[in-house]
């Protein structure tokens, strides 16, 4: 027997409310939907007053937005996927958060998926996951796309099995892949493995000082303690651990260890 969901859809568009509903209608049936809202006020009233199980929250509506709402419940004990129109930088920052979300117009798989994800969990938004969605949401976090960020100060959310981590990238030494999974190795502490491709994370982390330097690893340009010359050459990290580099990712990986070394001022 299904699990039975009690949800409400909280969106200031009425076309994606009612295509929402359809869609759950016809491949979630076992999620009720007991109520919608139009704007975060009203969103709000109505979780209090319905206390669901599960919210579809659109981030952006006339006057508060998705977090606002959020950010008025003193627990959020209700689980949370957001429905946006957001493109582009908001996919590397929902990953960065570990939130889930849905892309309008609303893939039907992907709706299932997250819905099935949600049951497998029952867990709440961690008010952590959340500022880490809204500072990489920042608009002019997204004008500078198209050049490497430092590392400093930044926080990645890695879903596991046991919860929630939130790691600086500083204490990232280097992802591993592991199959279907990436290990993560930090300056303290054990390793994080996380149930997600190390292909996912290159993206993820695209915009930083990370480079994947081989098929089976990525490395964070700020531990790399020398490097040898060869065919592809070898990085020392500062945990002393060897990672070989790929004959075709040798250019491109000497080029942006360079401007990090400017950039940083550690050449001068």
């Amino acid at each position: 027997m299904k699990q039975h969901l009690r949800a409400i859809i909280i969106d200031d568009e009425t076309n994606a409310r009612e295509a929402l509903t359809n869609l759950l209608a016809l491949i979630c049936p076992e999620v009720e939907i007991c109520g919608e809202a139009k704007n975060a006020d009203l969103g709000i009233e109505l979780i209090s007053k319905v206390k669901p199980n599960l919210v579809f929250l659109d981030i952006q509506m006339p006057g508060k937005t998705g977090f606002d709402l959020l950010a008025s419940f003193e627990k959020v004990d209700f689980g949370v996927i957001f429905t946006t129109a957001y493109q582009e930088y908001a996919i590397r920052a929902f990953r960065f958060s570990a939130i889930d979300y849905l892309l309008k117009p609303i893939d039907p798989e992907e709706l299932e998926a997250a819905v099935a994800k949600f049951k497998s969990q029952v867990a709440s938004v961690n008010p952590q996951q959340l500022q880490i969605l809204q500072e990489h949401l920042d608009p002019a976090r997204s004008l500078r796309l198209v050049q490497r960020t430092r590392n400093d100060n930044q926080r990645i959310a890695l879903p596991t099995a046991e919860g929630i981590h939130f790691v600086q990238m500083t204490d990232i030494i280097q992802c591993e892949s592991l199959g279907s999974y990436t290990k993560f190795h930090l300056v303290k502490g054990p390793a994080i493995v996380v149930s997600r491709l190390l292909k996912e994370y290159e993206e993820i982390l695209d915009n930083y000082y990370f480079f994947r330097v081989h098929q089976s690893n990525i490395i964070n340009l700020e531990h790399i303690k020398r490097y040898v010359k060869g065919d592809g050459g070898q990085v020392w990290m500062s945990d002393n651990t060897e990672i070989e580099v790929s004959r075709r990712r040798k250019d491109e990986f000497l080029l942006l260890l360079s401007e990090f070394y400017v950039n940083s001022g550690k050449l001068k």
